[in-house]
């Protein structure tokens, strides 16, 4: 999976395009780049995670999505999934995560 950082978020708003396959073996390294950004950016507030191109999620990253949302919730940020493709929406909406969270179609 590739992270990519997007222009224009602004110093609250962190902007992330995602691409490839969030799974058990990606999953970690998504966790600890978000983990780093949120260090390195105090009073960020939003999160946003473009996932045009992510073509597959295993029930281990939706896993991560959770415990990011979840760990950074009490800093004031929250995390919002756009551009979700069908297939991707779908096991975000099966697993519940679409009531948890912000996710938008593509």
């Amino acid at each position: 999976m590739q992270i990519e950082r997007l222009p224009n978020g602004g110093k609250e708003h962190l902007r992330l395009s995602l691409r490839g396959e969030l799974d058990a073996l990606t999953a970690p390294k998504l966790y600890e780049e978000i983990s780093r950004l949120v260090q390195e950016h105090p009073g960020l507030q939003k999160i946003t995670l473009h996932c045009r191109d992510l073509v597959y999620l295993s029930s281990a990253g939706a896993g991560i999505l959770l415990m990011c949302m979840d760990n950074f919730a009490p800093k004031g940020i929250t995390l919002e999934l756009a551009e979700v493709q069908p297939e991707v929406y779908n096991i975000l909406d099966l697993l519940g995560l679409t009531k948890l969270m912000s996710v938008s179609h593509a």
